[in-house]
């Protein structure tokens, strides 16, 4: 009996972390409009709000959401409005304006050896 009842729960989980997905790549995609037409409250709003939909869910931002958003303040990035990004000396590294926290995030291919 407890096995059915996994199982079923298993089913459930996985539709709403589905259905929490595609709310976070909506909310995601208004905070870019709103941030793009000025509205950067209502950006950092749903930044908030996809990360707290993402938390809730357990479910992982989409690739690329880490560069967007700012650890520290969480205040959506708009480049050059208020964040910098430069690369140096093989990695990027951004900078909020807003709080002056720094993010440094390394590139380059793996070699194999």
């Amino acid at each position: 009996m407890s096995r059915k009842k996994a199982r079923r729960f298993g089913k459930k989980k996985e539709m709403r972390q589905r259905i929490a997905k595609e709310r976070i790549k909506i909310l995601l995609a208004m905070a870019e409009e709103q941030a793009l037409a000025g509205e950067m409250e209502l950006a950092d709003r749903y930044t908030f709000l996809a990360r707290k939909i993402g938390m809730r869910y357990q479910v992982r931002m989409p690739r690329g959401f880490n560069l967007i958003f700012c650890r520290k303040c969480l205040t959506y990035l708009v480049p050059s409005r208020n964040s910098t990004f430069r690369m140096t000396g093989g990695r990027i590294t951004r900078q909020c304006l807003k709080c002056g926290s720094y993010y440094r995030l390394p590139i380059g291919v793996k070699r194999e050896q």
